[in-house]
């Protein structure tokens, strides 16, 4: 059973394909997979969107507006890890367009955990962040 839902995840994930400049791009949104949490969760993803990260925030959002709005964004955000390694690299990453790649947890915090960075109750623990065009 875990090899059929591993292999039908992987083709979800193929499905989505976002040519960028000739070459195709393989990301899932996180609207997506906050929609999919529970067959991803454990699950290595990549996923792409803008990131925000500020005083209160280290987040990946569906898009620039969801990062300027911020209202009822739940189900187009999710938590990022790693706070001290994507603070440093705030200048370069702060509200662009990035590659995100790691593991993916549907719960990304213990309930009696307090993360002021925390988005959402999902999140990724990522291994990779890169720039990209959308």
């Amino acid at each position: 059973m875990m090899q059929r839902s591993t292999i039908l995840i992987a083709l979800a994930v193929a499905a989505i394909v976002c040519p960028v400049k000739g070459a195709p791009r393989r990301y899932i949104t996180p609207s997506y997979a906050i929609a999919h949490a529970a067959q991803l969760d454990g699950q290595w993803v990549t996923i792409g969107g803008f990131v925000d990260l500020g005083t209160n925030s280290r987040c990946l959002y569906e898009s620039m507006q969801a990062v300027r709005g911020k209202n009822g964004i739940a189900g187009h955000v999710v938590t990022l890890s790693g706070g001290d390694n994507l603070l440093r690299r705030r200048a370069e990453l702060n509200h662009k367009f990035v590659i995100v790649s790691g593991t993916f947890k549907r719960t990304f915090n213990a309930p009696d955990v307090i993360d002021l960075y925390q988005c959402n109750d999902v999140g990724i623990e990522q291994e990779v962040v890169r720039r990209s065009e959308p």
